[in-house]
């Protein structure tokens, strides 16, 4: 039965990821293990509490709460250790609703059919989705670009080591609250990241403060009543307002 589920899922895969996808699955045909470490294609690695297959993807239980599903084709490794033990199935919660409406896109907004994100050179690409989804969500493309550059440089599977993942850079709560259910899905990721900014942009009524809102969190503004003395803010948000005015 395991071996037919295999076969059944590779077919669906390209050749080259077959023996990823074998080899992830030798590590755990059949369990979750705890306390894993996730290495991706770029060389990110992400600790996870377990993980599982799902269909064609893999689905992580991040540390700091919340699940993604990822590609096969972004893993490189899973470094295991000892096995969970067996635990009775536990129902998964829906998610609660955004504080913003969801998106739904205009009939007048252009769309950009077949865009495909290359990992290797990602910024044709991304660049085209931000102007289709900025339209939707109601931000400013270009300010959107220089986020996107200094959160990511346009790596969709970028992860830093606080746990933000792809190209807005969400971290697992954030990702959650907006109902990413792909961080590493470009239009997934874009569509969450300008919800989000969108949200900062109407609460401070200021971009900059919005901005070091994305990069410090909503709690550190208010507490400072404006902007953080934190260095690597502070020049986070001059390099997108530098960015924008060049």
């Amino acid at each position: 039965m395991i071996m037919r589920k295999i076969a059944s899922l590779a077919s669906r895969l390209p050749r080259a990821s077959w023996t990823l996808l074998l080899a992830v699955l030798a590590m755990a045909p059949a369990t979750a293990w705890a306390g894993q470490v996730v290495t991706l294609v770029n060389g990110s690695k992400l600790e996870v509490e377990t993980y599982r297959m799902e269909g064609p993807r893999i689905v992580l239980s991040l540390s700091g709460g919340g699940e993604l599903g990822i590609s096969p084709q972004q893993v490189s490794g899973i470094v295991a250790g000892a096995a969970a033990p067996a635990a009775p199935a536990v129902a998964i919660l829906p998610l609660s609703e955004p504080k913003t409406a969801a998106i739904s896109l205009s009939p007048s907004a252009p769309s950009v059919p077949g865009v495909r994100i290359s990992p290797w050179d990602p910024e044709p690409g991304v660049r085209a989705l931000i102007g289709e989804i900025s339209i939707a969500v109601g931000v400013d493309a270009k300010l959107v670009e220089a986020l996107v550059e200094a959160e990511s440089k346009f790596d969709p599977y970028a992860v830093s080591r606080r746990g933000a993942m792809g190209l807005m850079q969400l971290m697992p709560a954030t990702a959650q609250h907006y109902q990413v259910k792909d961080v590493f899905d470009p239009r997934q990721n874009l569509e969450g990241g300008m919800r989000h900014l969108k949200f900062l942009l109407e609460r401070y009524d200021d971009t900059a403060l919005a901005l070091d809102a994305y990069n410090a969190g909503e709690e550190v503004v208010d507490r400072y009543r404006g902007i953080p003395p934190y260095r690597e803010t502070r020049g986070y948000v001059a390099r997108i307002l530098g960015r924008l005015k060049s």
